[in-house]
């Protein structure tokens, strides 16, 4: 176990069981940030993290083996206000930036995930994200930017400028298992590329589950292809997935159409 880790475990411990609602984080202060989070898991209370107005937070390792998560895998009600900072991943090392678990309930707003090179967000429990932006992230042996198991609710926040080099059977810039319902959201110029000619690939959303979709813009994505284009699409269904939708852009996306009817 590395000297950050340990640190980052001895604080957690020595915080109460019931810390403050609030905890602020100064900017840069990635070790700060990791303490409260391992702190709020333990916490029987609702916490709620502000992060320094415009601030940075560089990402450098897993600190969850189990997740290979960049932050500690989320398991309370934790709020985290980003107040426009940015959690970058800065390392070679591949390691998704966040990860929720059965039964938390864990709310972003006004943030932006950036520049993972293992997808962004696995999400098994409850994640609300206000204002926030999943961009410039990667995934090379992974089949999602944003994976999502539970619910997943996102509102005015932006998922572009991703791109994922499909090494799974089916991929997605966004795969849903759960239910995931996207308003007044973006999701533009992803790019995912396949390796198998039986890869179905989705350039925006790859559904198993149930999505609800309203005032949700989706633009400028690309599914790479060749032949089999009938698995490849903007929006894709499988299994026993459901979509609705109400006042969907789609525009300039390649393929050009939904796998579904919008």
């Amino acid at each position: 176990m590395n000297k950050r880790i340990l640190l980052t475990l001895m604080l957690s411990a020595m915080a109460p069981l019931a810390m403050a609602d609030d905890v602020y984080i100064k900017t840069r202060d990635t070790d700060g940030l990791i303490a409260a989070l391992y702190a709020a898991n333990m916490s029987n209370t609702e916490t709620t993290i502000h992060l320094a107005e415009q601030g940075l937070y560089t990402l450098i390792e897993a600190v969850d083996e189990g997740s290979n998560a960049a932050l500690p895998v989320l398991q309370g009600k934790i709020r985290i206000e980003g107040h426009g900072a940015e959690l970058r991943a800065y390392s070679t090392d591949r390691f998704r930036l966040v990860a929720i678990a059965p039964n938390a309930d864990v709310t972003f707003s006004d943030l932006t995930l950036a520049e993972s090179n293992q997808g962004a967000v696995q999400n098994r429990g409850t994640l609300h994200l206000k204002g926030v932006s999943v961009v410039d992230n990667t995934a090379g042996f992974g089949n999602a930017i944003i994976e999502n198991f539970g619910t997943l609710r996102a509102i005015d926040s932006e998922i572009s400028f991703n791109q994922l080099a499909a090494s799974q059977r089916d991929a997605g810039t966004v795969v849903n298992y759960g239910e995931l319902e996207l308003i007044r959201t973006g999701i533009e110029s992803n790019f995912v590329s396949r390796r198998y000619d039986s890869l179905a690939a989705a350039s925006a959303v790859l559904n198993f589950g149930t999505v609800r979709l309203n005032g949700v813009r989706i633009r400028e994505n690309v599914a790479q292809h060749e032949d089999a284009a009938d698995s490849l699409g903007t929006i894709v269904n499988l299994g026993n997935g459901a979509v609705s939708a109400e006042q969907v852009e789609l525009s300039n996306n390649d393929p050009p159409e939904a796998a579904i009817a919008l």
